[in-house]
């Protein structure tokens, strides 16, 4: 992934069930991909998180953001971030306050 000069960073978040194929992972990380050039951000790395309801990963991806002051996530669907609306919206609250990013969805909220 290149890093165009001066174009913010984009984190990616996904989550990976069991039941994902490998291929299903690497579109949904171009999608992610495309979305940043065509948006004008540097995709600097996608997240994956492997156990259902863990949220481990999603934790290192706030310190990352921290550490490189980003301020924009990018995620599949909110569904990546949980199955329920009110935590979806815990979860987005809680990486705004911590970090002061943003979540955007490919998909619509579902």
């Amino acid at each position: 992934m290149s890093h165009s000069e001066g174009a913010p960073l984009l984190f990616g978040y996904m989550r990976v069930p069991d039941d994902m194929t490998d291929e299903e992972v690497q579109q949904k990380q171009a999608d992610m991909g495309a979305y940043a050039e065509v948006e004008g951000f540097t995709l600097a790395t996608v997240f994956h998180e492997f156990m259902n309801g863990g949220i481990n990963v999603f934790d290192e991806m706030a310190k990352a953001i921290q550490h490189v002051e980003a301020r924009h996530v990018i995620v599949p669907s909110y569904r990546d971030l949980a199955l329920t609306r009110p935590l979806q919206d815990a979860m987005t609250l809680h990486l705004e306050q911590a970090t002061g990013a943003q979540i955007v969805s490919l998909d619509e909220r579902s």
